[in-house]
């Protein structure tokens, strides 16, 4: 019998911040989608990780060092998110860190700047696993950033993608998933585990998705997004 699930058996790598990482419980939507479509998957992604190679960090965790030092091995999809550890003013409203995004594809890049670090990534991802499915994951709105930190750094992120002709899957923008709203923050977030070590707790400050806010508003899109890819 023909096999009709595109993702079955198929490796995932995931990269980023805690989001893809799945925070204090460290079970996000890459392992609720592994689980439910037989996928292997290796998650390289870190609490707390910028896009930006912060100097002098300790521990290096930034997502560029993520995607550097990741294995040669070519996984079937990739997914990777970020903004949410750069979400801040200080990146956003100066042009130092912030960045610019470069005109071509063999230009100079700063990773030390957050459009640097973001097209080092993608240009990495792109080379190193060529082949691969490759998904960008832009996470939801949480109250625990400003909004307009949050809209810059999506915006020059999406359009870097685009650059980079990197797919990306709009959790912000089309999700339903906006925890300014009060019920939302509650009832979707979690900031400690619950009892028994997971993710089944509510009441956080809309950062990180509890176990329904995963399965409610990223495991459908993604899911969907990474089957689109496959059917290529």
């Amino acid at each position: 019998m023909v096999n009709s699930d595109p993702l079955q058996g198929k490796m995932l790598y995931a990269f980023g911040t805690s989001v893809v990482n799945g925070h204090a419980a460290q079970r996000s939507f890459v392992e609720d989608i592994a689980e439910a479509h037989g996928m292997p998957d290796e998650k390289y992604c870190i609490n707390g990780a910028t896009m930006r190679i912060v100097p002098d960090s300790d521990p290096v965790i930034d997502i560029v060092h993520q995607v550097q030092n990741a294995p040669a091995a070519k996984p079937d999809f990739i997914v990777f998110d970020g903004i949410a550890n750069d979400a801040y003013d200080k990146v956003t409203n100066d042009p130092q860190v912030l960045g610019q995004v470069t005109d071509g594809y063999t230009d100079p890049l700063d990773p030390a700047t957050y459009c640097g670090a973001f097209e080092t990534v993608c240009q990495t991802l792109a080379t190193k696993y060529q082949g691969a499915h490759i998904l960008y994951i832009t996470t939801h709105k949480t109250p625990a950033r400003t909004l307009a930190a949050q809209q810059t750094l999506h915006d020059v992120s999406v359009t870097i993608c685009q650059k980079w002709s990197l797919p990306v899957c709009d959790i912000y923008n089309e999700s339903g998933l906006n925890a300014f709203l009060p019920a939302y923050q509650h009832d979707y977030s979690y900031d400690n585990t619950d009892a028994h070590g997971s993710n089944h707790a509510h009441g956080g400050t809309g950062t990180h998705p509890n176990a329904d806010g995963y399965r409610l508003f990223y495991d459908p899109l993604i899911t969907a997004a990474l089957t689109a890819l496959a059917d290529r």
